[in-house]
């Protein structure tokens, strides 16, 4: 029998990870709020989805881990974003453990014997053959009898400003943008079971060289990271975003929640958000 391989994209989409949004009032769960919920949507659609329908290695699965509390309306849209590509809800309780969980979740979900998981943020996008060399380094690896875990590290990326527009060549080699290949069993590492910082030194790493971006960071007003980096460059390695998507980011103003990201939201964004408040489905591009 030859080399069984699956392939996973991991994202964390609103489990309870400490973050606080920069557009959050401070009420209530962070990862559940609502204007965060809304526009994280219109950005995973317009930038993440797409980068993941273009892929040219077809046969990875996506698995997108929420917060167990996510209404259930809420967690089929964002599924629903990606057409062509297998995308599978992963429910993680608020203390429970979201690496534990895609590790857990994989064991019934293959019977490959090996598995490779590419984390990715839900505001960020791959380039078209990201997953294609991901396939080519973790079976090469694989058959010369690799140290497991294996980390592939891609450092050469962008970076993509939705203000104005721009793009900049972005060199990290500790970028956020790896796969962790091992062999499926219960006792697997998983890919967050390091910090993106720490993980090509706990790890066997293979560092993939190339000369184009093979990761997009989507810098906007309302993530951890929104300093556009690197070096601005003419023409992108590869674009990012639907034609003709239009993101804006809500501004709160105290007492008067819905009036003020109803005036800074996208048209389409700003009626997602009363149809979140509303408990009814939400629509996506049209």
């Amino acid at each position: 029998m030859g080399l069984t391989l699956k392939q996973y994209i991991a994202i964390r989409y609103n489990t309870a990870t400490g973050f606080n949004p920069s557009q959050w009032n401070g009420q209530g769960r962070a990862n559940l709020d609502p204007v965060w919920l809304v526009e994280r949507l219109a950005l995973f659609d317009t930038y993440c989805a797409p980068s993941l329908e273009s892929q040219i290695l077809k046969g990875f699965s996506v698995l997108i881990a929420f917060d167990a509390d996510t209404h259930e309306n809420y967690i089929r849209t964002v599924c629903d974003c990606v057409k062509g590509v297998e995308v599978k809800p992963v429910l993680v309780d608020a203390h429970a453990n979201y690496n534990a969980r895609f590790n857990a979740f994989v064991q019934d979900d293959t019977d490959a014997e090996f598995v490779a998981f590419t984390r990715l943020d839900s505001d960020d996008a791959l380039a078209p053959g990201f997953m294609e060399r991901v396939d080519f380094y973790a079976r090469r690896e694989i058959e010369k009898g690799m140290a497991e875990p294996l980390y592939i590290a891609f450092p050469y990326g962008q970076n993509f400003d939705t203000a104005t527009k721009r793009y900049t060549r972005h060199e990290y080699a500790a970028s956020a943008f790896g796969t962790l290949v091992e062999r499926r069993s219960p006792a697997m590492k998983g890919i967050y079971s390091e910090g993106h910082t720490k993980i090509a030194t706990r790890y066997n790493t293979a560092v993939v060289a190339s000369k184009s971006a093979q990761w997009c960071i989507v810098v906007h007003d309302n993530n951890a990271a929104n300093v556009l980096r690197g070096e601005p460059v003419a023409e992108p390695s590869f674009t990012v975003g639907r034609p003709g998507a239009e993101i804006k980011v809500p501004v709160r103003k105290e007492g008067t929640l819905r009036q003020a990201a109803q005036a800074s939201m996208a048209p389409r964004t700003a009626d997602n958000f009363i149809r979140f408040l509303l408990g009814r489905p939400m629509l996506l591009r049209k």
